[in-house]
C-alpha cells in the first residue's frame, strides 16, 4: 500500500521474520488481564471510548471524529483503556490521511473503529477552527509514542515494536534501552513482511505478552493491520506511529521544535524529500481544503 510521511510499507524480499532475542526481553511479569482468542472483548465499545467519541468537545473532520485532547489527556485515556483490559487502539490523522480515508473505505473504517483519533498535523487543528470547536492541541503520533514509552517504564508495562527497516527498529530498541533503562521490551520485528506472515507475527507478539504495541508501517497499512490483527496479538493497546522509528533511531531528522510548534514541520519534510513529497503537499493539501469547504457548505460543523 501507499505510504505517507517517509514511512515504509512495502514487503522486502529476504527480510527477517521475527527480530527478538533474550537480550531484549526483560522478563515481563505475568498479567491476568491479557485476553485470548474467543474471550469476550470490549474493543472500542468501552464506556470511556464511547463517551469520548460522542462528547461535544470533539470535532468531525471530513467524516473522521477527532478527539479534543491534550497530550496529557490522551495518555490518561490510554491508561484507562489499558486498565479495563481487552484490545484497544488509537490513531492519528494529518491532512494526507484524512484525504486518503475519504478515498479508501478500509482506512476510514479503521479510523472510525479506533478508540480515539488525535490531530497529528496542524492542518487538522486549523480546520477545527472553522468547523468548531478548535482542538486544544496537536497530539502527534511520535510525541504520544515517546510519552507512552516513559509511562510504560513507570507502570512496568511491556512494549513491542513492529515496523520500519531492521536498522531503524534496532536503533529504536537501542535508544529505548538508553533513555528508559527499566522499560520492559518484549520484542520487535521489522515492517517488511508479507501479509501471509502476519499470523506468525501475531503469535510471536501474543507469546511475548506485550501490553503495548507500536506499529510503524505507514498509512494506510498500519491502521488497517492493527484493526485486522489486534485480536490475535493479545496486547491491551496499540498505536500506529508512522515514521517514528526512523526519527527516534536517528535515520531521519525531525524538524526543530520551533517549526513543529508553528505548524511548519511539513516544510522541513518537504525540503528533505521534495521529489517524493511535492505531490502530497501540493495536491493532497488542496484536496484537504476542498473536503473542509465541502463540509462547511454541507453544514456539518461540530458533533
Amino acid at each position: 500500500m501507499k505510504s505517507t510521511g517517509g514511512e515504509s510499507t512495502a514487503a522486502e524480499s529476504g527480510s527477517t521474520r521475527v527480530e527478538m532475542d533474550n537480550e531484549v526481553v526483560n522478563s515481563p511479569p505475568q498479567r491476568q488481564s491479557h485476553f485470548h482468542p474467543g474471550e469476550k472483548l470490549k474493543c472500542s465499545t468501552s464506556s470511556a471510548a464511547r463517551a469520548l467519541k460522542n462528547c461535544s468537545n470533539g470535532v468531525i473532520i471530513a467524516g473522521i471524529p477527532v478527539a479534543n485532547l491534550t497530550e496529557d489527556e490522551a495518555v490518561a485515556l490510554i491508561d484507562e483503556l489499558i486498565s479495563v483490559g481487552g484490545p484497544h487502539y488509537g490513531a492519528v490523522v494529518n491532512a494526507a490521511k484524512v484525504v486518503a480515508a475519504d478515498r479508501d473505505p478500509e482506512l476510514k473504517r479503521a479510523l472510525l473503529e479506533a478508540d480515539f483519533v488525535t490531530a497529528d498535523g496542524m492542518s487538522v487543528v486549523w480546520a477545527s477552527s472553522v468547523l468548531g470547536p478548535r482542538l486544544k492541541q496537536r497530539v502527534t503520533g511520535i510525541d504520544l509514542f515517546e510519552r507512552l514509552l516513559a509511562h510504560a517504564e513507570e507502570q512496568e508495562l511491556t512494549v513491542y515494536f513492529l515496523g520500519a527497516r531492521d536498522e531503524s527498529v534496532r536503533g529504536l530498541v537501542e535508544l529505548a534501552r538508553n533513555r528508559f533503562p527499566a522499560l520492559r521490551i518484549a520484542g520487535y520485528h521489522n515492517g517488511y513482511f508479507q501479509e501471509s506472515d502476519s499470523e506468525a507475527i501475531c503469535e510471536e507478539i501474543m507469546r511475548s505478552r506485550a501490553d503495548l504495541l507500536f506499529v510503524a508501517m505507514g498509512s494506510p497499512r498500519q491502521e488497517v493491520w492493527i484493526k485486522s490483527h489486534i485480536l490475535l496479538t493479545g496486547v491491551r493497546f496499540a498505536l500506529g506511529v508512522g515514521g517514528s522509528f526512523d526519527h527516534l533511531s536517528g535515520k531521519v531528522r525531525r524538524a526543530p521544535k520551533w517549526m513543529q510548534n508553528s505548524g511548519l514541520e511539513w516544510l522541513h519534510r518537504f525540503v528533505q524529500e521534495p521529489a517524493r513529497l511535492w505531490k502530497r503537499y501540493l495536491i493532497g493539501n488542496s484536496a484537504f481544503v476542498l473536503l473542509i469547504l465541502k463540509q462547511l457548505v454541507g453544514g456539518a460543523r461540530s458533533r
